[in-house]
């Protein structure tokens, strides 16, 4: 199933970024969590976001890190990437992957599960790629003063 907009699912390699840069490829695990959240904000803030934007995708971020840790089989791949519009973060895991992630802020009263509808209200776009190797969830936030082609 794809969807197109401000979430997608499924669609091509989430490897192949052209034109991108690297700014960052570290190991998920529980431990590293806090030193992830650190250092996407550092190099997303050299990478030009500030403020709230910058605030809003290392939330996203954070959100998509805990649930490879909580949900994806406890470890995965960060990969921050600049082009010369946006930042993107891929989040990889090696869980069960599933043919439907759902996207949905939960009833009032269920703790938790919320952390997929957070990064995609925080972020312009959230692409989950799931499969039976795992998931990769990007999410990318254009960067200022960069006019959207669309």
């Amino acid at each position: 199933m794809s969807w197109r907009g401000h979430v997608e699912a499924g669609g091509g390699d989430p490897d192949e970024v052209r034109g991108a840069v690297t700014l960052l490829s570290e190991s998920i695990t529980e431990v590293a969590v806090p030193r992830l959240r650190h250092a996407v904000a550092a190099a997303s803030g050299a990478a030009g976001l500030a403020g709230d934007p910058l605030e809003d995708f290392v939330l996203a971020v954070h959100e998509l890190v805990t649930n490879v840790v909580r949900h994806g089989g406890g470890s995965g791949r960060l990969r921050l990437l600049r082009d010369a519009a946006s930042l993107s973060c891929q989040v990889t895991d090696h869980g069960p992957g599933a043919n439907h992630v759902p996207i949905a802020l939960p009833r009032p009263g269920i703790p938790g599960h919320r952390g997929l509808w957070l990064a995609q209200q925080l972020t312009d776009s959230l692409v989950i790629d799931s499969g039976p190797d795992g998931t990769t969830a990007t999410v990318t936030a254009r960067l200022p003063g960069v006019q959207s082609s669309g």
